[in-house]
This record gives structure tokens, C-alpha cells and sequence, in this order.
């Protein structure tokens, strides 16, 4: 009775190197790709926040608090959860039928502005 040759049974140690070093790459790769798209989403999230504090701003220029002459505003705002800070810059125009306005928001915990728009109000 023959005995079995041990070399061609199993994987040897470089094979076991090898799949776990291309294994170990995929999950990194996959890790990487998982932490990126949060980030993004969080970042998106962020952004599409301090948009709407800035058009509630443009919906109150345009409506109760119309400015009368140049000014600059300051204030609070609470939106998805999270306090917002928010400045406008109101500017008469070259043309006396327009203001010219900038909003600028960012949230309470940053010092940097997230969102930044602007336009034009129709003086009546």
C-alpha cells in the first residue's frame, strides 16, 4: 500500500501569504470606500442644511423683514437639528431699483462658511 505524497495535499505557506495580502487589500479597499461615501453624505448633508437656512433668509428679505435701506444682519437659526449661524449683507445696487444681497452660513461649531449665496431684492 502506497502512501499518499504530503506535498500535493493543502496549501503551502506563500499560497496562505498570498490569498490573505489580496484578501487584506479588498477589505481595506472596501473599508475605504465605505468611510469615503459617509464622509461625502455627511458633507452633502451639510451643505443642503445651510442652503435652506439661506432660502428661508431670501424668503424673509422677500417678504417680512424687506430691507429699507442698506444693512447687515446677523442671527441664529436652528435647522435639521443643529444651530446655524447666518450674515447678510444688503448693498443698494448701481441701479436704484435693486439691492444687492449676500448670505453667508455656517454652522454654530465651524468657522468656516458652508454655504454662500447671492442676488438681488426689487426695491418697490
Amino acid at each position: 500500500m502506497k502512501l499518499p505524497d504530503i506535498k500535493e495535499k493543502g496549501f503551502s505557506l506563500i499560497e496562505v501569504v498570498v490569498a490573505l495580502f489580496i484578501l487584506s487589500i479588498s477589505v481595506i479597499t472596501i473599508y475605504s470606500l465605505i468611510i469615503s461615501t459617509s464622509v461625502s453624505t455627511f458633507e452633502l448633508e451639510q451643505k443642503y442644511l445651510a442652503k435652506e437656512v439661506a432660502n428661508n433668509r431670501i424668503a424673509l428679505i422677500n417678504t417680512l423683514e424687506k430691507p429699507l435701506k442698506p444693512i447687515n444682519r446677523k442671527g441664529e437659526m436652528v435647522m435639521g437639528g443643529q444651530n446655524w449661524f447666518w450674515e447678510e449683507e444688503i448693498n443698494k445696487n448701481k441701479s436704484d431699483e435693486f439691492y444687492d444681497f449676500t448670505i453667508y452660513v455656517k454652522s454654530a461649531n465651524k468657522d468656516k462658511y458652508t454655504y454662500i449665496t447671492k442676488g438681488f431684492i426689487f426695491d418697490e
